[in-house]
């Protein structure tokens, strides 16, 4: 094969992955300004595992400050699409598994997560 065919295919294929990178990103952009807290806003995290902690203090024994992080915004993914808080909880409660939570913890990381990440949906908290 003439090298200048080798030389356009290579750059062809580079463009079409850079754009590919391109839309992945933004993608993962436009899902992160979708909740009332930014994913990765770290005073909102923050406050959002002290209001936890102080009402669970054990948790960290169960849950890793990272897994309660992603429960808190599946919590706010679920009120945007609807979802009663019962619904919320046993649906947080299928995902655990056998390691499930108990409904005083899963009421904490609801209504945590319902102050810290997505305060348009307090009122769903009981």
């Amino acid at each position: 094969m003439h090298p200048q065919y080798l030389h356009y295919g290579l750059v062809g294929r580079t463009r079409v992955a850079g754009a590919v990178g391109v839309v992945l990103m933004a993608a993962s952009l436009v899902g992160a300004c979708g909740s009332g807290s930014p994913a990765g806003d770290p005073a909102a995290d923050q406050a959002y595992l002290s209001e936890i902690i102080n009402a669970v203090p054990d948790i960290n024994s169960v849950r890793s400050n990272t897994q309660l992080i992603r429960l808190g915004h599946a919590v706010c993914d679920d009120f945007r699409a609807n979802a009663s808080y019962q619904e919320v909880a046993d649906r947080l409660s299928i995902e655990a598994g056998s390691d499930q939570l108990s409904p005083a913890d899963l009421g904490a990381v609801i209504t945590a997560a319902a102050d810290n990440y997505c305060p348009q949906y307090r009122s769903l908290v009981s």
